[in-house]
């Protein structure tokens, strides 16, 4: 099994009891209340309470944190700009491309209009993501994009002891923030499990659509022996760490398409030299609202923030203080919540044994579904 922090970790007595809890969440995830009881030192029932009253109630969500090296996959960033007569359904294409093409996250970004994308392909296949973008460019669905591989994702545990669960809003003194450790941001050598099966993906998928699922309700959901179900998870999502860390995640109202509480930011710096790179993800990675983090081949750095709508002005102030000369380097653009959406691992692409891909196949397969079953 995963590696734990000693129990003293969790028992920080400055911090409020949600707040260790998010921390015990974050290693050991949100199902196994014996453990976040020991961890924290709560009771198990009083657990259970903050768990649905004051995290669910509060509007946060729980989701695996999966390790896409050990599945075989990595991660290619792109930005993509539809056609004119393809923009009203652009939805319909990210959707062909997520059931086609390994794509795991679209949205439509703001001033711009155009896409940000993020894709999970199978090592070794960037050439046929390239060919597959190409593809589309020389049919006019897409009129053009820029592509680069991921070196490192990471996403930051939500630091919870900013948010005040009895006023139910966030809180933050950014004067303490600017004093907080920040974690680095650095490459790491990919590890492929050799155990990694299909029942693991199907498992994987589902811990990533609700990390509070028991292993019972997912096997009745996917007609699965719950016996074989519980082996898979214990042998190998949780002792090859496909699964490593979960996610806990302020989603307030963000699915209300008019007056949700929310702003999905994305702040972009291209082309950064090393030291340029070290302040701007220094400064970042200690902001409470970042989800996730990314530096890209080229040296580009990008994160996305979910922030409380009041709280954006502080937030920039924040960034513009600390950043100084670099702040005008920064890009400072939004996800449009109404055209933006968040997949699982591909997990329909696997099949024995392997993941599948193939571009020309992959692009009939795209326009068939934009045509309505008629190829071009």
């Amino acid at each position: 099994m995963a590696r734990l922090r000693p129990v003293q970790a969790f028992r920080d007595e400055s911090l409020d009891l949600e707040a260790r809890i998010a921390r015990a969440i974050d290693s050991v995830g949100p199902r196994n209340v014996a453990q976040l009881a020991r961890l924290t030192g709560a009771h198990q029932e009083t657990i259970r309470y903050k768990i649905k009253k004051r995290f669910v109630g509060r509007g946060f969500r729980f989701q695996a944190d999966v390790d896409f090296s050990k599945l075989g996959l990595c991660l290619y960033w792109a930005n993509v700009t539809v056609h004119p007569l393809h923009y009203p359904n652009a939805s319909r294409l990210f959707e062909a491309l997520n059931r086609e093409g390994y794509l795991i996250h679209f949205s439509k970004v703001l001033p711009g209009g155009y896409f940000v994308s993020l894709f999970a392909i199978p090592i070794g296949k960037g050439e046929e993501l390239e060919k597959l973008l190409n593809n589309l460019m020389s049919m006019k669905i897409i009129t053009g994009f820029s592509l680069s591989g991921v070196l490192v994702e990471r996403h930051k545990p939500m630091d919870v002891a900013h948010f005040d669960f009895q006023k139910d809003r966030w809180e933050v003194d950014w004067q303490k923030i600017r004093n907080a450790p920040s974690l680095p941001l650095r490459p790491e050598k990919p590890k492929v499990s050799r155990n990694a099966d299909e029942v693991d993906m199907l498992l994987i998928k589902e811990l990533q659509i609700d990390g509070l699922q028991h292993v019972s309700k997912i096997a009745k959901k996917l007609k699965v022996n719950e016996k074989t179900l519980e082996y898979h998870y214990r042998t190998h999502v949780l002792k090859d760490k496909l699964v490593p860390k979960y996610r806990v995640r302020w989603l307030r109202d963000l699915t209300r398409t008019v007056g949700h509480a929310m702003l999905v930011v994305v702040l972009t710096m291209r082309g950064t030299d090393e030291r340029s790179y070290e302040k701007l993800q220094n400064a970042v990675n200690r902001i409470p609202y970042l989800w996730v983090e990314y530096r890209l081949d080229g040296g580009a750095y990008v994160a996305i923030l979910g922030v409380p709508a009041n709280e954006f002005m502080e937030m920039m102030g924040y960034v513009n203080d600390e950043l100084k000369q670099l702040d005008s380097k920064v890009e400072t653009e939004f996800e449009k919540v109404g055209e933006s959406l968040t997949y699982t691992i591909p997990y329909h692409m696997f099949s024995d044994g392997r993941w599948r891909f193939d571009a020309d196949k992959s692009t009939s397969s795209v326009v068939r579904e934009l045509t309505g079953g008629v190829e071009k």
